[in-house]
């Protein structure tokens, strides 16, 4: 079995067994075993859903620190257009690129040029595209997980076009070294990440050997480090100081903002893994109709409602609102070339460089015969539980706690029913 990384771990110290990390894991994840939580490697798409309900703040971060230590001559830092809706409207995102300078970055690059340029190759590749529809994005991380683990047979239906992040860390990689004399190892690229799948997506890519990034932050640590450098500099900031070339753009990092970025007709946009899997199971069962293309966010209203994030998704949102109206032509559109971005397309260049596969779990890697074995196994364990779903056996489940007993992880006793009336 492969050996996956998580962005975030359990602080078995702090960790007290309340169970309510485990009831809202979306893939059932997460076991209660001897008062501990414990995560599945194989089964969690690191939504972030434990981290913002743990009670006992036991499961924590696996992120980088914002001192970064690592010997590059050269420090890139690439935030998340979420990053300028934590702060509100009276702090110019440029300065949020300034404060980014003093903690010892030599140049911030936003990604969205690489977005505006995206969404232009993903109206030209559905113009060619012949096959099984409704395409999905290939956006966020943790719902391309989440079919890889429960709906692996949806795979061939993600978009198989690279994300911003990367097609902008690769492009620093290529750019720089030229224009600053420098061997492409020597430059280090940061992303501030807003939830724990974009670490993952960077750390353990699913599409490719590595990412073009050297570095990856939590936009909450970030934000803490940010925000007195950020005041010091509102106090002597003038406008002015802003170059004609600058911008910034939220652009997919809110629910709809692909689609309306790439002028879709036939779409829909859905957001919260609970409702995510709702889609993904109509489209499973053929009942999705008269869409040709699904943008689906595991975080409420997309990116901006982040476990990492400090502002609320709604106040972020109405915090970005109010910067691209204050802030004008900075926070508009951008202008892409599109004979360009033809070419690239062509080329490849806006693609993934291997697709998407579905994951193999304990349950089902195995062969088929063994398989039917433990299906018919656990509907047996099944139908003796009470099926109330009360969790006290620390399976979120009683199907779960059925699928543990096949596993070997459990005791029948374990549920304190049958216990009970094996005493009897």
């Amino acid at each position: 079995m492969a050996k996956y990384y998580h962005a975030h771990m359990i602080d078995l110290e702090k960790c007290k067994g309340h169970m309510l990390c485990m009831r809202p894991c979306p893939t059932q994840a997460i076991r209660v075993r001897g008062g501990k939580a414990r995560i599945s490697e194989e089964l969690c798409v690191d939504c972030g859903t434990c981290l913002s309900v743990c009670p006992s703040g036991a499961i924590v971060s696996t992120a980088d620190s914002v001192v970064n230590n690592q010997p590059f001559k050269y420090k890139v830092v690439v935030p998340s257009p979420v990053l300028y809706s934590q702060f509100d409207v009276s702090i110019h995102p440029y300065i949020i690129h300034l404060a980014f300078c003093k903690l010892g970055f030599d140049e911030v690059v936003d990604v969205g040029t690489s977005s505006a340029s995206l969404a232009r190759a993903l109206v030209k590749y559905m113009k060619t595209y012949q096959g099984r529809l409704p395409l999905i994005s290939s956006h966020c991380p943790s719902v391309l997980r989440l079919i890889q683990v429960k709906y692996p047979d949806l795979v061939e239906l993600i978009v198989p076009l690279d994300v911003p992040r990367e097609v902008t860390a690769r492009q620093i990689k290529r750019d720089r070294p030229a224009k600053l004399g420098l061997k492409t190892e020597e430059i280090g690229v940061t992303y501030i990440a807003p939830c724990p799948a974009k670490i993952v997506s960077i750390r353990q890519p699913a599409e490719k050997a590595r990412s073009w990034f050297d570095g990856v932050i939590s936009m909450k640590d970030a934000y803490s480090v940010l925000l007195p450098q950020i005041v010091a500099i509102k106090e002597k900031f003038d406008e002015s100081q802003v170059p004609e070339d600058f911008t910034f753009n939220l652009g997919w990092a809110t629910l709809g903002g692909i689609t309306q970025a790439a002028e879709m007709e036939k779409w829909l946009a859905v957001s919260g893994l609970d409702q995510v899997m709702k889609i993904l199971d109509d489209i499973e069962n053929s009942r999705l109709r008269n869409i040709d293309f699904v943008e689906a966010m595991a975080c409420m209203l997309g990116c901006l409602g982040g476990s990492f994030n400090v502002e609320t998704p709604y106040v972020a949102r109405t915090n970005s609102i109010k910067q691209r109206d204050k802030y004008g032509k900075h926070g508009r559109g951008i202008a892409v070339d599109d004979q360009d971005i033809e070419e690239k397309l062509k080329g490849g260049y806006y693609f993934l460089e291997n697709p998407i596969l579905p994951r193999p779990t304990t349950y089902f890697d195995t062969d088929l015969e063994t398989s039917i074995k433990r299906m018919k196994e656990r509907e047996r364990v099944y139908q003796k539980l009470r099926q109330i779903d009360c969790g006290c056996c620390g399976s979120p489940t009683c199907m779960a706690f059925a699928e543990d007993f096949v596993r070997g992880e459990v005791q029948l006793t374990d549920c304190i029913f049958l216990a009970q009336k094996q005493g009897q």
